[in-house]
């Protein structure tokens, strides 16, 4: 995920001095938070810089307390070198999970750790979302015990690089420039991304070496696709690409809340799975297991049918973009994994058998903490352009 969030790690040696120092010091700083550089040397060989500027920055960046040195490393002959590390403690940020019912916020260090959490469990809209937003944030930050990076926030629908929120039907955001305000308000820096671009940078980040493509599926209140393609996560030119949930599958089907009938939403989010059992967003069960000892046979059957539509549009996409790695993110334990079953299936029966026989369809590891994750990558790599260490 290293070059995915922050580029190649060569100097721009052709851009302004002020910003040339800027793309080393991240260069530098994300070398060391990734582990691929741990002394001097290492970073002087990786990035071209010579010594003389590596030490520059080396000291800055101690002077700031982002880094460390952690003691003497092996000798290749001669003076023990020093060890350089990332001070995990020296900054906090704050993530953000917004979804339709429920908002999760976690203040953590910058290895992710937890030190503090708030959620709204009060569904809301439009404006009153924001103050809620801004005010969860201020509590959050009024914990923190060193300063604050950023803050990261993962939400439903289309969003441009901006941070305004071009369409979240159902948040009732259009043309929100939700970054800007939340910014205003707290005085922090905000970072705004579509929650399933947000964890499919971390469901990135855990593939093989030489896998450099994937599309993970969110399913909750809506559905969503995040596109990582070619190493790099792919947005579409207008904020749009992975937008599935507003393909029309059943038509004449039921009202959907972007206007039209029968969209992927209305069969295969987790409303009409939820419901064959009895339960909703707001109440969901423990897990697949509860679901089923509900819903019995309705709930097999919504499975059945979301799964037949999501693994029809999955394999549309694979087809079109070429992914071999799909991964549906369900935050429900076991309903993903029964999903992924019966779409691997569908999958396997929609394409080509040789581009059937290297896809790789999964449900995500940790799918509750995916978009928080995605959020606190998302500072990470904007404010700092390092990965976690």
């Amino acid at each position: 995920m290293a070059d995915l969030l922050v580029g190649p790690l060569r100097s721009v040696r052709t851009a302004s001095g002020q910003q040339a120092r800027e793309v080393n010091r991240r260069s530098v700083l994300h070398a060391v938070a990734s582990g691929t550089a741990v002394t001097r040397a290492d970073l002087a060989r990786l990035t071209g810089l010579t010594r003389p500027t590596i030490s520059s920055l080396i000291d800055q960046l101690v002077d700031d307390g982002l880094v460390v040195e952690a003691g003497p490393g092996e000798s290749a002959g001669g003076k023990r070198p020093t060890l350089l590390a990332i001070d995990a403690g020296a900054r906090q940020v704050v993530a953000i999970d917004v979804g339709t019912d429920v908002v999760v916020g976690l203040l953590s260090d910058l290895a992710g750790r937890p030190l503090a959490s708030g959620t709204l469990h009060e569904p809301m809209h439009g404006d009153e979302l924001v103050a809620a937003l801004a005010d969860l944030i201020e509590d959050l930050a009024a914990q923190a015990s060193a300063p604050i990076a950023g803050v990261g926030i993962g939400t439903p629908g289309l969003v441009h690089a901006d941070g305004t929120v071009v369409e979240a039907a159902n948040l009732g955001w259009h043309d929100r420039p939700l970054g800007a305000q939340l910014q205003a308000r707290t005085g922090l820096s905000v970072w705004v991304a579509n929650d399933a671009d947000a964890a499919a940078l971390v469901e990135f980040g855990r593939l093989p070496e030489g896998r450099d493509g994937l599309a993970l599926v969110r399913i909750g209140a809506g559905v969503g696709a995040g596109l990582v393609l070619g190493g790099r996560p792919y947005a579409g030119s207008r904020a749009a690409a992975g937008e599935v949930g507003h393909l029309v599958v059943v038509p004449d089907g039921a009202p959907c809340s972007c206007g039209n009938n029968g969209c992927l939403e209305t069969v295969a989010s987790l409303r009409p799975i939820l419901a064959a059992g009895g339960f909703d967003l707001a109440h969901p069960p423990t897990d697949l297991a509860a679901l089923l000892a509900a819903g019995g046979a309705p709930v097999r059957a919504a499975l059945d049918l979301a799964a037949d539509h999501l693994g029809s549009v999955v394999a549309h996409m694979i087809a079109i973009v070429d992914v071999s790695d799909v991964v549906l993110s369900v935050e429900i334990p076991g309903v993903g994994e029964a999903l992924a079953e019966r779409v691997r299936q569908v999958v396997g029966d929609c394409l080509l058998p040789r581009l059937a026989h290297d896809v790789d369809v999964r449900a995500a590891v940790d799918a509750e903490d995916l978009v928080l994750d995605g959020a606190h990558a998302l500072v990470l790599a904007g404010e700092l352009g390092m990965v976690r260490p």
